[in-house]
């Protein structure tokens, strides 16, 4: 394969073209660049010439792009702005802290966002970039990059400060359209059996689904028929807000969308799983003020917002 060296012009042609193509003007390219609008000529002649055929049509003064050089235009744009997107981002990271958090895609998206959110709003004049890393595979939580990270049960792991974040607790949820069309009655859970029920699958064997939900409270599960499953909790929640049947919302994780009413708890029927979710800090990487300052930051956000959803 040839190197890219062999594969493109001079890429200052490259840059010339992009000003001049920008600007139909050869002499606004020329102070834009800090050259002689001759150089512009220069260096869009070569690169005419390298590629075999003309990239401008003239009219007297004006220049306008001839079609093949419109689409190449399109491209070399793009790829310099994406060059210099990528150049700008590394260097904001030399004069910017950067915290890698991972948690999972349910977490991340229902409960970190809003909270690093309010984060960044609490400390606007701080310079911190927050990346974000999700995966549904709890050891992906703990690589050795993650400075902080929000785990369900992981169990004991040596070099991590874990502390409790908040208690799983589970309850039947659905759309107000849904309950408005199928109103739930009785006061028995085995009622549910009987509901069009959304669950997900289980890539981990604590997670709880229906079948564990029902057993927690005494219910004989040999009827329990799931309408549709999903791969993930967030296709499943946005599957219930869409009105599509009943399925088992998380407490702290679904708080705002009870809240803004896109779903409605069902009953009072619910299960206090005994499992936690924990806020864990890598001991192993050096702790600055920021790092401690955001792992604090996210344990007292649950603690003074758990008084908002009761």
């Amino acid at each position: 394969m040839k190197s890219l060296r062999h594969r493109l012009p001079a890429l200052k042609s490259l840059m010339v073209f992009e000003a001049a193509g920008r600007t139909l003007n050869f002499t606004r390219a020329a102070e834009e660049l800090h050259v002689s609008q001759a150089a512009i000529s220069k260096q869009v002649k070569y690169l005419e010439e390298y590629l075999g055929f003309p990239l401008f049509e003239r009219h007297g003064r004006r220049v306008i792009l001839s079609s093949r050089g419109e689409q190449l235009h399109e491209k070399v744009s793009a790829s310099f702005y994406y060059l210099a997107d990528a150049v700008d981002e590394q260097r904001a990271l030399v004069t910017t802290t950067s915290i890698t958090v991972s948690a999972n895609t349910a977490v991340s998206h229902y409960w970190l966002s809003h909270a690093i959110n309010g984060f960044h709003r609490a400390y606007d004049n701080r310079a911190l970039n927050i990346r974000v890393i999700t995966s549904d595979n709890t050891q992906d939580l703990f690589s050795d990059e993650v400075n902080i990270a929000i785990a369900y049960e992981p169990g004991a792991r040596a070099g991590w400060k874990m502390k409790t974040l908040f208690a799983e607790e589970l309850f039947p949820v659905a759309s107000p359209e849904y309950l408005k069309a199928f109103p739930v009655v009785g006061d028995n859970p085995a009622e549910f059996l009987n509901r069009r029920l959304l669950d997900f699958d289980r890539i981990e064997p604590n997670w709880i689904n229906w079948k564990v939900w029902f057993e927690a409270l005494s219910v004989d599960t040999q009827g329990l028929s799931i309408s549709s499953r999903f791969n993930n909790y967030i296709m499943l929640i946005d599957a219930a807000k869409r009105g599509q049947g009943v399925t088992l919302g998380t407490r702290h994780l679904i708080d705002s969308k009870l809240k803004d009413g896109q779903l409605c708890r069902v009953s009072d029927f619910s299960v206090l799983s005994g499992r936690r979710y924990w806020l864990v800090l890598n001991e192993a990487k050096p702790i600055t003020e920021d790092c401690q300052l955001l792992f604090d930051w996210l344990e007292h956000y649950e603690a003074s917002n758990r008084h908002r959803y009761l």
